[in-house]
């Protein structure tokens, strides 16, 4: 792996919460993970999004602004990343970027996140020997073996559905955890009712779509052939229309899934969107519980 890798993380990162002028990135990310309990942290002034329950009259009155109380997590989370993989990830995205870069790119971005936190989390993957699974830690030693095993993982062919994946952790890991899951158009496809409605009973689940080049564009490769598409085939306005609406369908199906049981999304399909949709996907996750 090349360590600058991280270093550019933290640099978009650090980039990032420089711009922001409001609490939505209190304490870099950690608002993210605040959760209710009874040990109370401090107050800051309400801005729009938050809960009207939060608020402090009390202290609000005294001091003429609307204050809200903050509450610190009762422990730390376990974070669990499944990432899809597989030969389909060697393609380009929807903005010509390749997809195992994107894809890397938010698994570095959201273990860099979570492991700032000091929460554990795991790597959950596939390659063709069967799973790659890691062991629940922090620290920056497994930061950086999170990244090289899933970037490896992405070189090669062969990975398990991403169904049969959710059903492994569905039948085999009962801990709570906030479960990340990094996937593309195929992928969504698969995820069943049933199936996320098992996974969502104990835990919080959040889902990025690497979104898919279309088949009708400009000089696209086929995985499957080795060849470009004939140039008769990639303009045809019928063909484009019948995909885009194709898209729409499964995006409708995916997201009437999400809408029922309370799961979050997001799709990227540049690197230096990144840290934006990150950051998109944890306040939508966020509003929701609220």
């Amino acid at each position: 792996m090349d360590y600058d890798y991280l270093a550019k993380i933290k640099a978009s990162i650090s980039l990032f919460t420089r711009k922001k002028t409001s609490n939505i990135l209190d304490g870099e990310f950690g608002s993210v993970y605040r959760g209710r309990s009874f040990d109370f942290d401090d107050l800051r002034e309400y801005v729009y999004g938050d809960s009207v329950k939060d608020i402090d009259w009390k202290s609000s009155s005294k001091t003429g602004r609307v204050l809200i109380r903050r509450y610190i997590a009762e422990k730390k989370h376990n974070i669990l990343l499944i990432c899809d993989s597989g030969k389909k990830f060697q393609g380009d995205t929807a903005a010509g970027e390749r997809k195992s870069d994107v894809a890397l790119n938010v698994l570095g971005t959201i273990s860099y996140l979570v492991n700032d936190h000091g929460d554990d989390y795991a790597l959950l993957t596939s390659s063709q020997e069967g799973y790659d699974f890691t062991f629940f830690r922090s620290g920056k030693t497994h930061l950086e073996n999170v990244i090289l095993r899933y970037e490896k993982c992405l070189k090669e062919e062969e990975s398990k559905p991403l169904d049969e994946t959710l059903e492994y952790v569905s039948e085999n890991i009962r801990r709570k955890m906030i479960i990340f899951v990094i996937t593309d158009m195929e992928g969504e496809a698969r995820l069943k009712d049933n199936l996320m409605k098992r996974l969502t009973v104990r835990n919080d689940v959040m889902v990025i779509n690497i979104e898919d080049a279309y088949l009708t564009g400009n000089r696209l490769f086929d995985l499957d052939q080795g060849t470009y598409e004939r140039q008769y085939m990639l303009h045809d306005k019928k063909l484009h229309e019948a995909e885009v609406q194709d898209r729409k369908r499964r995006e409708k199906r995916a997201l009437e899934i999400y809408k029922r049981y309370m799961i979050s999304r997001v799709g990227v399909s540049r690197e230096a969107d990144v840290v934006n949709k990150v950051v998109e996907l944890f306040e939508k996750h966020k509003n929701e519980r609220m």
